[in-house]
């Protein structure tokens, strides 16, 4: 599919770009052209599953979380970098 529906809008596939619900977008028109020739867009993805970060006998194991994503993040939604930390923290010991 072109486009991921999120709850302020959508994210076109090929490029990542966030596409705000707006008529003034023109890339929101466009999706909007889309959606009227008869095409689905992909369903939202869940949001992970939240972890209780308050436990200081977690707080290492965050902080070495936060740092291993730190370098990916540039480009990335809010739900695509809470995803990439929950696998980061799943993946330390």
């Amino acid at each position: 599919m072109l486009y991921q529906l999120k709850t302020d809008g959508v994210i076109r596939t090929t490029d990542g770009a966030h596409i705000p619900a707006t008529t003034r977008n023109r890339d929101w028109r466009d999706y909007q052209d889309w959606l009227a020739l008869g095409n689905t867009p992909d369903p939202a993805a869940p949001d992970p599953a939240p972890i209780d970060y308050s436990d200081t006998n977690n707080l290492d194991k965050t902080l070495k979380a936060l740092a291993l994503c730190v370098a990916q993040v540039g480009g990335l939604t809010v739900p695509q970098i809470r995803t990439l930390f929950k696998q980061k923290w799943e993946s330390l010991p």
